[in-house]
């Protein structure tokens, strides 16, 4: 008599094979991930540029126009009392620290000139996932700036450097 056998699970030159496959498509797509990780938070900024740049303009529209020199529009952020005086909304959280932040810093930027400047090229660096604010022209506009992940100034629309405003 005859015995045949039956023979169950893989052999080596298959598990090989497998494991070389997954290993090809982990080395694709990792990178893609860790890029995409970084544009996630680049994104998150840009969303933390637009709700101080909507507080400000809400400031702005029940102060008769004028922007803010201090801390005033933060009451206008999500969670504040949409009023002056009143309390302080909550701060934009840091996309890449995961912590609110503790303030709004000035972006550095006073005068309509320099908004120009900062328009035509995107200026040297800022704190990493953090937002600035500051008043321009005596309050006629202002300057929203965000950092990306790398501290670089994060490009807006069109690639201008800023969100801002002029009345």
């Amino acid at each position: 008599m005859i015995r045949i056998r039956k023979t169950k699970g893989f052999t080596l030159v298959e598990l090989l094979v497998v494991v070389v496959i997954i290993g090809i498509l982990a080395a694709i797509a990792l990178p893609n991930f860790i890029g995409a990780q970084g544009k996630a938070k680049t994104a998150s900024v840009k969303g933390n540029m637009r709700t101080v740049q909507i507080a400000a303009e809400s400031y702005a529209t029940d102060s008769g126009g004028s922007y803010s020199n201090d801390t005033s529009y933060q009451n206008y952020l999500p969670g504040g009392s949409n009023s002056t005086p009143g309390s302080i909304g909550a701060l934009p959280i840091n996309p890449v620290t995961g912590v609110a932040q503790s303030s709004i810093p000035s972006a550095g930027i006073t005068t309509s000139n320099a908004i120009s400047a900062a328009r035509a090229s995107v200026p040297g660096s800022f704190t990493a996932g953090e937002v600035g604010y500051s008043q321009c022209d005596a309050g006629n506009s202002y300057a929203v700036i965000g950092g990306d992940p790398n501290g670089k100034v994060v490009a807006g629309v069109g690639g201008n450097a800023m969100v801002l405003s002029n009345q």
